[in-house]
């Protein structure tokens, strides 16, 4: 999530650049080259980005804000080891502990029945050999009767401690079978209190997720960039208009004639009227221009420019307008 936060930040910032490179770009353009509707136009498109940019920074706080409860839960689950960087459960040595606790009876009935077992076959072997040393014994007619009553004695004693030891066994046998049912039940529970704290891990990934999909896939802020669209498209349909702009230049240089004109009257009035209000050095030299077309080109560049410049100081002031309104 962190890295997707990273580079939805990077989008922001290169959206920014690229509104900011390009004002000053077409700011710094020929005054000739691009004027009028058309250049507020161009203004509105490259200011686009920065419009975008503005939700898209909404987008990245709420998904920040997600990311930060969740490792503020995270640590909590799993706090970091005293010594070390590590991290383990907070229930993890606890649960440990009780599950050590409810096996080490069963672990020791377990060991003393392998050591039961080995004493078997140690004891089955002595036997086996004491049968084969009394067989021997009275196969020989020169044996004394003594010698064999001792021997016989000790297969007895022998067959005695391998029937002890088989006893033995059995009982231990029965207690591993009812302390394995013991254990059972204490190992249930204590596996049903670690499988609440795993569900709790489980949902608080999915919920993160879900709260996480929202954010950066879901339809939630499509109305902000729909709008954002209408608004710059009702802008260059409605408001950017060549006839104007060419009806704009002919007046700046003192060619205009009303009768050939494709523009409304009264937009064209609006617009005459807006740049003889604002510059009475326009209308002098726009007026001596129509007079004689001849005058001196440079006259005619300094009409054009500052016409220009005072139309787009009209749309700046314009837009600052708009922008207070809407804050």
């Amino acid at each position: 999530m962190q890295d997707y936060c990273n580079l939805l930040k990077q989008h922001i910032d290169h959206l920014n650049t690229y509104s900011r490179k390009w004002k000053l770009k077409l700011q710094g353009q020929s005054l000739l080259s691009s004027y009028h509707t058309t250049k507020r136009a161009q203004l509105e498109t490259i200011g686009t980005p920065e419009r975008r940019a503005e939700y898209l920074q909404k987008q990245w706080e709420f998904i920040q804000t997600i990311i930060a409860t969740y490792r503020v839960q995270v640590d909590r689950m799993y706090p970091k080891e005293r010594f070390g960087t590590s991290h383990k459960h907070c229930r993890t040595n606890a649960k440990k502990i009780l599950f050590e606790a409810a096996y080490s009876s069963l672990t020791e009935l377990s060991n003393k029945l392998e050591k039961l077992r080995e004493k078997e076959q140690s004891a089955q072997h002595d036997l086996d050999n004491v049968n084969d040393q009394y067989e021997d014994l009275i196969g020989d007619e020169t044996i004394s009767k003594s010698k064999i009553t001792k021997a016989k004695d000790k297969q007895e004693k022998i067959k005695n401690k391998l029937d002890h030891i088989k006893q033995d066994i059995l009982r231990t046998k029965e207690q591993y079978k009812q302390e394995k049912e013991i254990y059972r039940t204490r190992a249930t529970q204590i596996y049903e209190e670690c499988r609440e704290l795993e569900q709790q891990r489980l949902d608080l990934i999915g919920e993160t997720l879900l709260k996480f999909n929202e954010a950066a896939f879901s339809s939630k802020y499509l109305a902000e960039q729909h709008e954002i669209y209408e608004d710059l498209k009702s802008k260059l349909e409605n408001q950017r208009n060549t006839l104007k702009d060419l009806d704009f230049w002919a007046q700046t240089y003192g060619v205009y004639d009303s009768k050939i004109s494709l523009t409304p009257a009264m937009n064209h009035n609006g617009d005459i009227h807006s740049q003889n209000t604002s510059s009475p050095t326009t209308i002098r030299r726009t007026t001596t221009s129509h007079e004689n077309e001849t005058e001196n080109s440079t006259i005619i560049e300094e009409n054009v420019e500052q016409s220009i410049a005072e139309e787009e100081n009209e749309h700046s002031e314009a837009n600052n307008t708009t922008i207070s309104t809407k804050t």
